[in-house]
């Protein structure tokens, strides 16, 4: 009960029928992205989306990159590197690979 987000995080939780769930990610991206300091993580429900969530975001010209379990370390570090940096602003992850986001900061 006493736990709460930071209030320098905002978060969105929508519904939305499958067939509106890419729309209104890139809805929300376009306006997130027009603060040029945003970071924003994307969780997917499992690897596979996570990859499929990133391919779909890089084709529309997002600089997003995935992090799951699957990936090697070297490449779980890097992807957490360019998150950190800004160099890549967007991080699709599952919620498995959001565990052990926060010992990087």
């Amino acid at each position: 009960l006493e736990l709460s987000a930071s209030h320098n995080i905002t978060q969105i939780v929508e519904v939305v029928s499958e067939f509106e769930k890419r729309d209104r990610l890139v809805k929300h991206l376009e306006t997130a992205m027009e603060d040029k300091d945003a970071k924003i993580i994307i969780f997917a429900s499992t690897k596979r989306t996570c990859d499929e969530v990133t391919t779909y975001l890089r084709g529309d010209g997002f600089p997003a990159l995935a992090i799951h379990g699957d990936k090697e370390q070297r490449e779980r570090d890097w992807v957490l590197n360019e998150f950190r940096n800004g160099k890549s602003p967007i991080m699709v992850a599952t919620d498995v690979a959001a565990r052990g986001i926060g010992m990087y900061y």
